[in-house]
């Protein structure tokens, strides 16, 4: 195991993951092809009460250099890990609660979308749609990043919106992409979707990113036919201790 700074870290990780995503870093610990490290978590909610741990990489790697942190004593408030290593994870860091989620990436060029998808700058309207079909969403009019609100229209109301978060490095990364269950099975979730990945992947590094919950499988369908594909599985949630 070793240990090594932000700089360090950036500089060699070829994982995705660390070169697109903001985990807010602050230190790392390395062992084979394996990294847990420790930051801010990069949540759009406001920062956590404590140090975020991010683990990743393969089992055989990843389970002992975990086990040997703890150890140590270091102790994390909240815990992302590969779902491979769950069963892994050591007693003191075992979620209180957790969700399971992809994190998906594509680079492929994305067709037009096959509805006329808007800019939406109205909060009250954007606001109306994710309060009826998507009140936990992560994205919100005022978050911080968000580059745009996309929407669609039907006499004149939206009902479909999505945002599109410019990461710090440039990577554009979907957020809240919610279509009215009166409008559903029409294709607008697909539309919407195409649309925010076309911009995403316009400028910066031409990444475009998103997470989705795993038992969330129309959306994970549409990801798929879009060219995203799973990076990394993840459990996270809060630490007991």
């Amino acid at each position: 195991m070793r240990e090594v700074g932000v700089d360090e870290l950036l500089a060699t990780s070829r994982d995705p993951f660390v070169r697109h995503h903001p985990l807010g870093a602050r230190r790392g610990w390395l062992s084979g092809d394996a990294l847990v490290v420790d930051g801010t978590g990069g949540r759009p909610t406001g920062p956590p009460p404590g140090p975020v741990f991010t683990c990743l990489g393969p089992a055989a790697d990843l389970d002992p250099l975990m086990a040997h942190l703890a150890d140590t004593g270091v102790q994390p408030s909240r815990l992302t890990v590969e779902t491979a290593s769950y069963d892994a994870v050591p007693a003191a860091w075992r979620h209180t609660d957790h969700h399971r989620w992809h994190w998906m990436l594509t680079r492929a060029d994305v067709p037009a979308p096959a509805h006329a998808v808007v800019l939406v700058d109205d909060p009250t309207e954007i606001d109306a749609v994710l309060d009826a079909a998507n009140p936990d969403s992560f994205a919100r009019p005022g978050t911080p990043g968000v580059e745009c609100w996309l929407g669609i229209r039907d006499a004149g109301s939206a009902v479909a919106v999505g945002a599109l978060v410019r990461q710090p490095d440039g990577t554009g990364h979907l957020r809240g992409v919610t279509v009215l269950p009166s409008h559903a099975g029409r294709g607008l979730g697909s539309a919407l979707s195409a649309a925010l990945t076309r911009r995403a992947l316009a400028t910066g590094p031409c990444v475009s990113t998103l997470g989705v919950y795993v038992d969330n499988a129309p959306a994970i369908a549409i990801y798929r036919r879009l060219g995203y594909q799973v990076a990394h599985t993840f459990a996270s949630g809060p630490v007991a201790g």
